[in-house]
């Protein structure tokens, strides 16, 4: 029998059908668009998420140097000065640095308590040594930490150390001299131009009395990043050209253990190994590229022999110190005498950058 409604569902249904067939998926056109708007929104977020996060380590950098001058006044406090930047007999006799000397007021003292003052830096237990403090490391570097090193049997006894990016600054200066102990001298820091000296050198730690172009005009520390592309090369003002691999067959980079306060020397280069330590200076520009090595000449490391403690300068003199660097754009963060925090642009004149970095050259310079 003929019905009018078995016509009009099967209508209905067959026009469904059609609909459904019509809107099940997209086209390649359609996909094709869909993926490149996907693509073009991930290219403008990509840079403003990687910001964020570099804003975020940026602060927690400067929040690390906060702490370390902070703890650099709770030492003065204590001792009416700050600390030493090397505590050392001789150049073969370093037995401590300022790094150490802070532990206690990083609220490190367990590990303080294990570093035996008797005992030179590099005899030091592997516990010690290998120990990271997060204080001392700036978030946007990336060496390991610890970090390994080639061992130097005879030369130094643990090859494992917690890493620092951040130096003691020594000045305007790479000129590295102390009075001779021998021969009925007292140990001290070595006669440099006062004019260039810096907050730290050997035997060397000043009181805030002392820092005659104020506290607030002088950078005590600044940032020294061990990233693995932060080569290093031998001698103030070495260029890339001057790049040479070490012992392992690799160009070293600017790696720094916090418990090392001594220096390298021609015993340490004729081995094959460049490298950083615990002072950075304004001889070089900020970020230069390769880094500045650390080297002390020790044919000139006596002071009553090379009156006036020459540094690379004045030609007299193979001393070298590295520069200060960072992983940050455009600069370094600097904690100050006062114990403040202040990024510096690294295209800072230099006048003006080596100015900040001297305690009492009596320059007016006013923080940027």
């Amino acid at each position: 029998m003929f019905s009018f409604r078995s016509v009009e569902r099967k209508s209905s249904q067959a026009f469904f059908t059609r609909v459904r067939s019509l809107t099940a998926g997209f086209t390649l056109v359609e996909l094709l668009v869909v993926i490149a708007i996907i693509g073009v929104l991930v290219a403008l977020l990509l840079p403003a998420i990687q910001a964020a996060r570099e804003a975020a380590r940026r602060s927690q950098c400067m929040n690390n140097m906060r702490q370390i001058g902070l703890a650099m006044q709770n030492y003065h406090s204590a001792r009416g000065k700050f600390p030493v930047g090397t505590d050392a007999v001789s150049y073969g006799d370093v037995f401590s640095g300022a790094l150490p000397e802070l532990l206690p007021y990083l609220e490190q003292q367990n590990v303080k308590n294990l570093y035996d003052p008797d005992k030179k830096w590099h005899k030091q237990s592997a516990e010690v040594s290998a120990t990271s403090i997060a204080a001392f490391n700036c978030p946007s570097t990336s060496e390991d930490n610890p970090y390994t090193h080639e061992p130097l049997s005879g030369i130094i006894n643990n090859h494992v150390y917690g890493t620092t990016d951040y130096t003691l600054s020594k000045g305007a200066s790479d000129g590295m001299c102390i009075l001779s102990p021998f021969g009925g001298g007292k140990k001290g820091p070595g006669d440099m131009n006062s004019s260039l000296r810096g907050v730290f050198d050997f035997n060397w730690g000043v009181g805030l009395r002392r820092i005659t172009d104020g506290s607030s005009n002088t950078f005590a520390i600044g940032e020294a990043s061990g990233s693995s592309h932060w080569l290093v090369c031998h001698g103030a003002g070495c260029t890339e050209a001057d790049l040479q691999v070490d012992q392992t067959g690799e160009i070293p980079s600017a790696w720094m253990g916090w418990i090392i306060a001594q220096p390298s020397s021609l015993q340490f280069l004729s081995a094959g190994l460049v490298l950083t330590g615990p002072y950075g200076c304004t001889v070089d520009p900020m970020n230069k590229y390769p880094v500045t090595d650390m080297f002390v000449d020790t044919g000139t490391f006596y002071d009553q022999f090379t009156p006036g403690c020459p540094g690379s300068a004045t030609g007299l003199s193979d001393d070298a110190v590295p520069n200060f660097r960072s992983d940050h754009p455009g600069g370094c963060h600097f904690a100050y005498a006062d114990g403040s925090v202040h990024f510096l642009n690294d295209s800072i004149e230099m006048v003006s950058y080596r100015a900040l970095s001297t305690i009492s050259g009596d320059e007016v310079v006013s923080l940027p």
